[in-house]
């Protein structure tokens, strides 16, 4: 049997897909005409695109750091993507501020034309993700322990506010994890986090996740 490397990727590339795939769904379905709902996919628009410049931010400052450090230039490429990245986002955020400025005709046409570029974005991040996954982690891999990986994991959780860990992000892990990697994060809640913090994340957790997944973490954590 091949030995399992530890993958600092996989886990929360299955949230940011999710992320990116739901909000695409949501902007697809909103009705633009209908004043409560642009609010609405507007600010969960908002909500993702920051989620995205948090993440590169956290992979900029510990990933990218630590294999310059053993490889002056290997992050090179990727970095380019990640300065790639901003233009496009700041064109859907502009799309995004003309919608809430706009008339009820106006902001359908923008609507289509935010769904559009939205998606162009997506299958552009996507080709990211799947570089990282295979180019950068085995570069990492061939240059760091598991131990190691595992700290600089760590190190980004350790930024990362409380309240992005503890419950703002949870449904998302819940709804593309396995039940193996959502035990780990409710274990590591439970050692790190006040007992009234992990029953209330335990709770959104159970709601979230499929009765037969949720037996399992249930066991798993307890």
């Amino acid at each position: 049997m091949t030995e399992q490397r530890y993958p600092i990727y996989r886990p929360i590339h299955k949230a940011i897909r999710h992320i990116l795939f739901s909000t695409s769904r949501q902007v697809g379905l909103a009705d633009f005409t209908d004043e409560d709902v642009t609010q609405e996919c507007l600010a969960d628009l908002d909500r993702t695109i920051g989620f995205l410049r948090e993440h590169r931010g956290y992979e900029d400052t510990h990933i990218h750091r630590a294999l310059e450090r053993k490889l002056p230039g290997v992050t090179a490429g990727f970095a380019e993507d990640h300065e790639e990245d901003e233009p496009l986002i700041a064109e859907i955020e502009q799309l995004g501020a003309r919608i809430k400025n706009a008339g009820e005709a106006q902001r359908v046409a923008l609507g289509i034309e935010l769904h559009e570029r939205f998606n162009a974005y997506v299958g552009m991040y996507l080709g990211h993700l799947y570089r990282e996954e295979t180019e950068l982690q085995m570069v990492l891999w061939d240059n760091f322990t598991d131990s190691e990986l595992i700290e600089i994991r760590a190190a980004i959780a350790r930024d990362i506010p409380p309240g992005r860990t503890r419950g703002e992000f949870l449904p998302e892990m819940c709804a593309s994890y396995n039940p193996d990697e959502i035990s780990m994060v409710l274990k590591n809640i439970k050692a790190n986090a006040p007992p009234e913090v992990f029953q209330r994340l335990t709770r959104i957790a159970e709601n979230i996740m499929q009765p037969a997944m949720w037996a399992k973490v249930r066991t798993w954590i307890a």
